[in-house]
């Protein structure tokens, strides 16, 4: 019997947005997989045990992936190119990144996990230290940085200090400048700015803030890699001209827009790249219950109408569903048991449509969703 000491319970709660978090996350090694145990083996179990593997399972299924799909493929070869061809001299502008995508696609994610993987490659490149004549600095190849609704260049230049764990006194320039000396010193390369939507260029100060992104760019010899909603949209990249005014804007010129899309089921190809999410995310689930196609087949078309095709939506579903099959014993997750849990009201708001949709064969389902077959329950 699998002992409850086993059952790792191993919540990580770093904050990215400084040094020592970043590298936590960045060097942090895969999770461990709970054991598949069967109903009868959990049911063996000590109460003690028995919570310990629940909990396991909770925050397994809270964090499963990262899951490579074929939008974060391509955001991450785009990326890597940039990133790697960005060798300029340092009087020379580097260009920058734009992710620019709908709410709940993955876009702090695919960053995060880009990030993460660029870190790993140029400590594993060049060492975890920049040898000085009289001494070393840390290498600290990424700055990941979110934004507020709030932010002026004073607050973003004393985030960047407070990443770094250098004082936060001092005006913006002040500021800029300490910054500027730690980005030179320890060798950072990346810079992910987050939520940038929240800057208004119709507004004073977010017009400052966004001038003082070009400046950043022209001292800092790094690649800006800027994630956000709406941003072209919100007139980020005319920096805020409109008409004929708009070909003078310097960010349109620099900065390289990506986006991700929403999963669609329209098409075959989108068909097959959902069931193909799907298996891996089934491929990840611990349940007593559970059995080969019980959401890639069973229930593709259900949880596209349900998540409307986004990536957020769709791993709420699934990780709430998953608590829900634990605490009630199911062990497994079905249309019926899935109708219970609420996700998030973009996701709710438009679940009717897809399903009226799906049910009249205006799409077409992946798979035809059916009842689980009782020959099917309890195969792992």
């Amino acid at each position: 019997m699998t002992g409850s000491g086993e059952f790792a319970v191993e919540e990580r709660d770093w904050n990215p947005s400084v040094r020592a978090g970043w590298f936590a996350m960045a060097g942090a090694p895969p999770r461990t997989r709970p054991p598949a145990l069967s109903a009868e083996q959990i049911a063996a179990l000590p109460p003690a045990g028995r919570c310990r593997y629940d909990a396991a399972r909770a925050i397994w299924h809270a964090n499963l992936g990262p899951i490579r799909t074929p939008q974060v493929d391509a955001v991450f070869e785009a990326l890597e190119e940039i990133c790697g061809s960005n060798r300029q001299d340092g009087e020379k502008v580097r260009p920058a990144a734009v992710l620019d995508a709908l709410p709940g696609l993955g876009k702090t994610t695919a960053a995060l996990a880009f990030g993460r993987w660029f870190h790993r490659e140029q400590i594993g490149l060049h060492g975890p230290d920049v040898e000085t004549g009289d001494g070393s600095w840390q290498r600290i190849p990424v700055v990941y940085l979110g934004l507020t609704s709030h932010t002026t260049m004073r607050s973003l230049n004393a985030v960047l200090c407070r990443f770094y764990g250098l004082p936060e006194r001092g005006n913006a320039d002040l500021l800029a400048h300490r910054a500027a000396e730690c980005v030179t010193n320890c060798k950072t390369r990346l810079i992910i700015v987050d939520d940038v939507h929240f800057l208004d260029v119709t507004r004073r100060d977010g017009r400052e803030v966004a001038n003082h992104f070009k400046w950043l760019a022209n001292v800092f010899p790094v690649t800006f890699v800027f994630v956000g909603v709406g941003l072209r949209a919100r007139g980020l990249l005319d920096e805020g001209l409109a008409g004929p005014d708009a070909a003078y804007s310097q960010t349109a010129r620099r900065w390289n827009v990506l986006t991700l899309d929403p999963f669609e089921i329209r098409t075959k190809a989108g068909q097959r790249t959902w069931q193909q999410l799907l298996l891996g995310v089934e491929r990840d689930l611990v349940l007593a219950r559970s059995w080969h196609g019980m959401i890639a087949a069973d229930l593709a078309g259900y949880l596209f109408a349900r998540s409307s095709g986004h990536f957020a939506s769709l791993m709420s579903l699934i990780s709430r569903g998953c608590y829900r099959a634990v605490r009630t014993g199911a062990e497994s997750l079905t249309a019926a048991l899935l109708d219970s849990v609420r996700i998030d009201q973009a996701a709710e708001d438009a679940r009717g449509q897809l399903q009226a949709a799906i049910g009249t064969g205006v799409l077409r389902s992946p798979s035809r969703d059916r009842a689980p077959a009782a020959d099917r329950q309890g195969a792992a």
